[in-house]
């Protein structure tokens, strides 16, 4: 009999449950890394109208390191990202890019208006001696909840120039 109280008193908490989020964005470096597993997860797909970042079999992920983000994760949704400085590994970044077709990308600094943050990734083609991005980039956009104190994604898009 107490049981079935239990499972009468319980059944409604159970049943408006909602399934805890698995990615917390509270700074702004959460932005990169929650672009990095849209992208992964999607298998290089942002959107239905942009075109599909990753080549199929792609295993690395390339990213330009820069200041103003610390680090990424080393693996998502079974990609490896490799967090790497331009400058430093011009040749190396572009043989693989050359023989294996790897995606390069950069990362480029948010932007905030009021609650509203956008960043900008790019991809990036790299030729013997130096850096070239591609003219089109992808911008994902985030608004702050401050009744939260944490970022949503709003929307992606596909940006030529």
């Amino acid at each position: 009999m107490i049981r079935i109280l239990f499972i009468f008193l319980l059944l409604p908490a159970f049943a408006w449950a909602q399934p805890a989020k698995d990615y917390e964005m509270w700074r702004e470096k959460d932005l990169y890394v929650h672009a990095l597993k849209l992208i992964t997860e999607n298998k290089g797909k942002v959107n239905d109208t942009c075109k599909n970042l990753l080549p199929v079999g792609t295993s690395d992920i390339y990213i330009l390191k820069t200041d103003y983000i610390p680090s990424l994760p080393d693996t998502l949704n079974c990609y490896r990202i490799h967090y790497i400085h331009a400058d430093s590994n011009i040749k190396l970044l572009y043989t693989l890019q050359k023989e294996k077709g790897v995606p390069i990308f950069y990362l480029g600094k948010w932007h905030n208006f009021t609650e509203l943050y956008q960043f900008w990734l790019m991809p990036v083609q790299m030729k013997k001696k130096k850096v070239w991005y591609l003219p089109e980039a992808f911008k994902f956009h985030y608004y702050f909840r401050h009744d939260l104190s944490r970022f949503e994604f709003t929307r992606s898009e596909c940006v030529s120039w």
